[in-house]
């Protein structure tokens, strides 16, 4: 205990050192020399850095981030992240397209620096310095490097021959009032580096068009770009052509190379010659390449990137700020065609005057956007330059535009830590988008019959939704802790409605001069949190602390009426959202083979944010059997705070009709059924928001009436004809536990289940695993294991009785499906294509033996089975095809008995259709037992191809998480 105090008590008085002593932040000036070899897609750089130490530390080590390695292999911080957030293309590239950086030397002068592996990621190194580093002084250190550059996963990389190169010097980590700031390269959350200077050498052919960060120096260069900007679209798509030619043609002339070389390069530096390239014999080489250095100076930043593309369209003008300096604006872009970006200077224009009216001017004298493949749709800031990706319309880019750039502010000029507080740059860059939206394109931006029906503040709808259901997170999470859904909707969404709520507080001037006073004080620093709230902390400081108070809160932004009107709408409506419940109609169609066509109209409150009691009606009038049938449910939902993080009760209902028949008098009858299902599922609560692991245990029983025929004999005719016959009850009780993890690699899910009805019970395990391809789809697995008993004893009766209930391996018909849970066209047809459908439970062995019942390795004891399902290879066929190969195989009790009336195992192998999302599967069987090939060779009839074909509708497999990859919670 008293380690505890001494602790905390360490940590009070560091805190209030910290907070007592005037700010620093360390200093960085780069020097870095970089050939781009774009046979090998690599960079041959070399790194002179300058580091001062304006702490009151002394400090012997350094952590550099050296992030091109997160695309080393799949065991890095960024392969984790992004296969929790659904993403596998990175996991399974090939080596061909991962990227990483080596033949690093770190040296002061002439000494080398020994440097040691960080202990979790491969991305980050401790460089130990020669001496220590007091207050005030400043080292030189210096080290050569070549970096693989990965395909275009995140962020950077190539594209082709088209380079995006960001995140790829060494960089030292941020040693700041708290510390070290060491962190792996992540897809979601962003960065934090140290400002300084950079002055970086190019070397790149002659033909690429490079944008970078910074100014650039070379003023033949200059005109260049200022001829291809002048030049018509399509006079460059010409030369374009011209040049892709050429260089096909030089391609074909050189003789091939086992072993690729790369051209000789320009050496970046006199201590450090690529001389292995100088080897390559010029027989076994393209032809030789022109280059050009290209020199890049800049202050006042903390990051650098550059771009290279020969296919770069160029535009360029000037902006004039209000204190009358002149800033460059340039863009780049490879769609000739393309109208937005004809339009991109002006939306270069307006953002920066934006932004520099409102908060304070852009102090730097260049500004560009360029168009690049970044890993993802959207945008990307570095200081001075942002990156694009392709498709935009003209609103789109505009808005893109403006929030990229807006980063210069949040992000490059007010360097806040991005990976621990991203509201700070994105959330509050958000804010400003709002505004400039606004201003620029007032309304809304959806269809007008859509418009009525969203929220003027369409924002607010996601994070109330997720708040309602308990899903949502504090915007003061850190980037990495987020799951995908909030890190959007919390860190952008959120924190521009509660700045707009602030602003609605103190005004808007008042807003706007704390703003511009945050922006003086901080410019080129690195602000936390806490400056920023003393900056807003104006009056009695009310408004901001309750903004602050807001960030470490869960929660929604409108506070929900107790009492809401209710209100129909057609099909959906959110606006007013918080005030008023929604009765939602919509037509309601059906059909099946003894109701036909059904019509009617299906009323609901399902909506976003959720209600806690939500129903679903849908009476249809069927045409045929001139009935009403339909489905419900209501159901009422309780979100604790404790194990279970969600509790429902619900009850849900059906009636259909399940055969049809004419009577001895020539009038149509119909049987059917109704059911009752009233269940309680509690869902437990998983402690890690970004897990995808459920698990949920529910209690179900199902209330079921049916009206069957009974067939009468005729004796006018000596006929049997159907009759109505009396209406029976059965129930079954039903406990289920399920866990499923719907993670992006190896998803799978168990449900462990135990039935009980009269007279039996039946126990069973369901388990799923899907094997992921690393080039292409995968393959699933699926085992089921049954195990049936009677209660007081087994009698023939009961054996009959129970037969339904019965456990087998061939795949379940219409008639079977006791719990009527599945969607079936024709439940009892025996002949036509509605005959054809089956319902994946039990074995599952796909094959038809509707007349040989001894076939179907029905038991009352136990069965196992095990379904396995592959897509094919991508380049199998000529053109893509849903075609998957399925193989079924399956045992059961009587099959061991002695004179037993099949082989101890059954199989079934054939090709199977994948439609509508795994809505719709299509089987048909070509390899199959003994057994089933000689019982169909008796009845001819049942042994041809289209017949043996089945298909399923899987509408109870349906799954929310696995339709949307587990990016959308509710």
């Amino acid at each position: 205990m008293k380690k505890i105090y001494l602790l905390l008590f360490i940590s009070v008085i560091r805190m209030q050192a910290i907070a007592q002593n005037p700010y620093w932040q360390q200093e960085v000036h780069y020097t870095i020399d970089v050939s781009l070899n774009d046979t090998e897609h690599t960079l041959e750089g070399f790194l002179k850095l300058r580091y001062i130490n304006h702490s009151p530390d002394t400090l012997r080590f350094i952590w550099f981030h050296l992030w091109p390695n997160a695309f080393k292999n799949d065991k890095t911080a960024f392969t984790e992240q992004t296969l929790q957030n659904g993403r596998t293309d990175f996991y399974f590239s090939t080596r061909e397209k991962r990227g990483y950086i080596n033949r690093l030397d770190f040296r002061t002068g002439n000494t080398t620096l020994k440097t040691e592996d960080h202990p979790e990621y491969i991305d980050i190194i401790k460089v130990n310095l020669a001496a220590p580093l007091l207050p005030g002084e400043e080292t030189e250190l210096t080290t050569p490097f070549h970096i693989q550059l990965p395909a275009n996963f995140s962020r950077g990389g190539h594209t082709g021959h088209s380079y995006q190169v960001t995140q790829w010097y060494p960089k030292p980590a941020v040693y700041d009032r708290s510390g070290w700031h060491e962190m792996p390269y992540l897809d979601q959350g962003e960065f934090y580096s140290e400002f300084g200077s950079f002055d970086v050498s190019i070397t790149v052919p002659d033909q690429y068009v490079v944008a970078a960060t910074g100014e650039l120096q070379n003023e033949q260069e200059k005109q260049w770009l200022r001829g291809k900007a002048e030049m018509a679209p399509m006079q460059i798509a010409v030369m374009k052509k011209k040049l892709d030619a050429k260089k096909r043609s030089a391609f074909a002339k050189a003789p091939a190379n086992k072993a690729k070389k790369p051209v000789a390069h320009k050496p970046v530096s006199k201590n450090h010659k690529p001389t292995a390239y100088a080897k390559a014999p010029a027989a076994k080489v393209r032809p030789v390449q022109t280059f050009k250095t290209l020199q890049y100076k800049q202050n006042n930043i903390h990051d650098f990137a550059w771009f290279a593309d020969s296919s770069f369209i160029v535009k360029q003008d000037t902006i004039q700020l209000s204190s009358g300096r002149v800033v460059q604006a340039m863009s780049f872009y490879r769609s000739p065609k393309s109208e937005a970006w004809a339009k991109s200077i002006q939306y270069l224009k307006d953002a920066v005057h934006f932004r520099s009216n409102l908060i304070g001017e852009y102090p730097y004298n260049v500004v560009s956007a360029v168009e690049a493949k970044i890993g993802f749709e959207g945008g990307m800031e570095y200081p001075t330059i942002t990156s694009i990706s392709p498709g935009m319309n003209e609103k789109e880019l505009d808005m893109t535009i403006e929030h990229e750039v807006g980063h210069n502010w949040f992000y490059g000029i007010l360097g806040s830590n991005e990976r621990d507080h991203p509201w700070m740059d994105e959330g509050v860059n958000t804010y400003y988008d709002n505004r400039y939206k606004a201003m620029k394109y007032p309304g809304p931006d959806y269809p007008k019959y859509v418009q009525k029906r969203l929220p003027a503040a369409i924002e607010e709808l996601p994070i109330d939704a997720l708040a309602t259901i308990k899903k949502d997170q504090p915007i003061a999470t850190p980037s990495a802790d987020f799951t995908f859904v909030n890190y959007m909707v919390m860190t952008y969404l959120k924190t521009g409605v509660l700045l707009k709520h602030l602003e609605n507080k103190v005004g808007v001037q008042r807003f706007d001069s704390c703003m511009q006073a945050y922006y003086q004080q901080w410019q080129f620093k690195h602000p936390y949190p806490q400056d920023f709230e003393k900056s807003f902390s104006v009056g009695d400081g009310k408004a901001i602390h309750s903004f602050f108070d807001s960030l470490q809160q869960k929660g929604g932004v409108n506070t929900m009426a107790r009492h809401k009107k209710f209100k129909p709408a057609f099909l959906f409506n959110f606006r007013n959202y918080d005030s008023i419940n929604y009765l939602n109609w919509m037509p309601a169609i059906g059909y099946s083979a003894y109701d036909h066509f059904m019509f009617g109209l299906a009323l609901h409150n399902y909506t976003f944010p959720a209600h806690k009691l939500q129903f679903f009606v849908a009476p249809m009038y069927a045409t045929v059997s001139k009935q009403v049938n339909g489905i419900g449910r209501i159901g009422y939902t309780w979100r604790p705070n404790n194990t279970f993080e969600k509790i429902d009760l619900s009850v849900g209902g059906s009636h259909f009709s399940t055969l049809d028949g004419t009577d001895s008098n020539a009038n149509k009858i119909f049987a059917g059924f109704y059911k009752l299902s009233p269940a309680l599922k509690v869902t437990f609560n998983n402690k890690d928001p970004r897990s995808n692991l459920e698990k949920w245990l529910e209690f179900r029983t199902y209330l079921i009436w049916e009206k069957d025929f009974r067939y009468v004999l005729k004796s006018s005719d000596a006929a049997y004809y159907p009759t109505e016959g009396k209406t029976t009850r059965r129930y079954l009780n039903q406990l289920s536990f399920n866990i499923a993890d719907y993670r992006a690699l190896y998803p799978y899910d168990v449900r462990l289940q135990v039935q009980q009805g009269e007279g039996f019970y039946r126990a069973s395990a369901t388990g799923n695993y899907y094997f992921n391809y690393s080039s292409y789809g995968g393959l699933q697995m699926r085992v089921f294991a049954a195990k049936f008993g009677y209660i007081g004893g087994k009698t023939l009766a009961k054996q009959i009785q129970t037969e339904v209930y019965q456990p087998k391996l061939t795949a379940v018909r219409g008639n079977e499906d006791y719990t009527y849970s599945n969607y079936f066209l024709g439940r009892n047809e025996q002949t036509g294509l509605f005959s054809q459908q089956i319902m994946i439970r039990d074995g599952g062995l796909k094959i038809r033996t509707d007349l040989f019942q001894g076939l179907q390795g029905r038991s009352d004891n136990w069965i196992a089975s095990m379904n396995l399902n592959s897509t094919l290879p991508r380049n199998l066929l000529p053109f893509p095809l849903p075609i998957k190969i399925f193989f079924d195989a399956g045992t059961y009790a009587e099959a061991w008995k002695k004179n037993a009336e099949t082989s101890r195992f059954l199989y079934v192998a054939g090709l199977q259709v994948t439609l509508f999302k795994d809505l719709i599967q299509v089987y048909a069987p070509v390899l199959y037992s003994k057994e089933f090939r000689d019982n169909l060779k008796t009845v001819p009839e049942e042994d041809k191809f289209f017949k043996k074909i089945s298909f399923s509708i899987d509408v109870q497999r349906f799954n929310i998480h696995k339709a949307t990859g587990n990016k959308i919670p509710f």
